[in-house]
């Protein structure tokens, strides 16, 4: 029941979990992450509408964990390069909890939907997990490149090279 409902208002429920998530940013990112369309014109916002969508669509269906995971890494990549904390970065898993909420309404007072809905949810806390995961892989491998370009900056510089006493 709550799958097709879900099914019926995926285009609201979706438009409402990105906007969400946008609304993590400065004002004016927000208004041109929703608003262009162009995904060479606006790459994060293209990517976050299709992530979600393919996050979306794997709660209501068929729930493939590695499916689950890239597109949880594609978000996160980008997250992890901004200036968020790693619950900031990853929250946006659960204003999906938030979007159907409000998307649904009155369809929650059906106690056999509300069961559905307590399942879902706990399917998006483990979401949630993952996502925290991911970006501790992504924040992980870009300290890694700063340290590295660190490193070969100082080494070019002469930092790596050994005094000879004369």
């Amino acid at each position: 029941m709550l799958t097709s409902l879900l099914q019926k208002k995926r285009t609201e429920v979706l438009d409402k979990w990105l906007s969400l998530l946008v609304n993590t940013y400065p004002p004016e990112s927000v208004n041109f992450f929703l608003n262009k369309k162009n995904q060479f014109a606006n790459p994060v916002g293209c990517t976050f509408a299709k992530e979600l969508g393919i996050l979306l669509d794997s709660l209501i269906g068929d729930q493939n964990a590695e499916v689950i995971s890239g597109a949880l890494h594609t978000i996160n990549k980008i997250r992890a390069v901004q200036d968020f904390s790693a619950s900031e970065a990853v929250a946006y898993i659960f204003f999906l909890k938030t979007a159907i909420r409000e998307e649904l309404g009155d369809e929650l007072k059906d106690t056999k939907v509300l069961k559905e809905l307590l399942s879902l949810e706990s399917a998006i806390d483990g979401m949630g997990l993952i996502a925290f995961d991911t970006y501790m892989q992504n924040r992980e491998t870009l300290n890694q490149i700063k340290f590295s370009d660190f490193k070969r900056r100082s080494e070019f510089f002469g930092g790596g090279r050994k005094r000879s006493d004369s």
